[in-house]
């Protein structure tokens, strides 16, 4: 079995940087692949674009680059964490995980008996190597970060933390705003919500794991892992062509003005 990009760069003690794919395309999630991000996630929750089928037929595009597939499963059922590592996903991200209770049973669904209760199929991930590699490397391989989002998972990150079989915590800023009472727009430079990333950052450290955030983008990110986090998403699919257009939209009616030219 192949190693898992991301886990590589936590044995070593660096942070990965993550692309976020919510069109469920895979020519495009293949076009992100390439770019050098470490981990791309197919975004299974809230992507429009992304299900069942997209999902197997991304997982394949990303497969041709050197980034490792993740998906952020709609919720933290065992059967959509199954099917997303069967398809050949690296790991998941689970949503909306408020107890360390619900972070159990998360971690335990990513990994084979006898440290878990993940069943056995006809994988697709295996091919590569074989069932039997597989199955012997899988539990070390894969990853499962579960997401603080809410203040009861705040209030409860120390044991969240300590679940077994999760690798790491995932701050989502947009969720987690919401439920404080702070503004979408204004979380990465809200005192509360900084001081609920140290204190998340503090909970992972202790107890050996991951402490991972969501981002806002490139300088966002950057910020956030001065202050501890081991892995940021810095730019989506869907964000990044409309920004893309529209900038090209705007240089063109500049241009056109340049020229004394008519436009709409």
């Amino acid at each position: 079995m192949k190693p898992n990009r991301v886990k590589e760069l936590w044995r070593q003690g660096k942070p990965a940087v993550m692309g976020w794919c919510s069109s469920g395309n895979p020519y495009i999630a293949e076009v992100m692949g390439h770019a050098g991000y470490d981990a791309l996630t197919l975004d299974w929750q809230h992507g429009i674009g992304v299900s069942h089928s997209s999902i197997v037929s991304c997982i394949q595009a990303i497969g041709n680059t050197g980034a490792a597939p993740l998906v952020r499963v709609p919720k933290n059922e065992p059967d959509y964490i199954s099917y997303a590592l069967d398809a050949g996903a690296y790991g998941v991200i689970v949503p909306m995980v408020n107890s360390k209770e619900e972070a159990e049973a998360a971690g335990l669904a990513c990994r084979y008996a006898p440290v878990g209760n993940r069943s056995v199929g006809g994988s697709r991930a295996a091919l590569a190597s074989g069932m039997e590699d597989y199955v012997k490397h899988a539990n070390e391989e894969m990853l499962c970060l579960v997401m603080i989002e809410t203040v009861a998972a705040l209030e409860s990150v120390e044991e969240i933390a300590k679940a077994p079989g999760i690798d790491g915590l995932y701050v989502g800023p947009s969720d987690l705003s919401l439920d404080m009472g702070m503004s979408l727009s204004g979380w990465a430079e809200d005192e509360r919500h900084l001081a609920a990333c140290r204190r998340i950052v503090e909970a992972g450290r202790k107890a050996g794991v991951a402490p991972c955030h969501h981002g806002a983008g490139p300088a966002e990110s950057a910020k956030l892992m001065e202050m501890g986090f081991m892995m940021c998403q810095i730019a989506s699919d869907v964000r990044t062509i409309a920004s893309a257009t529209a900038s090209g939209l705007r240089a063109f009616e500049e241009a056109m003005k340049e020229k004394g030219l008519p436009f709409r």
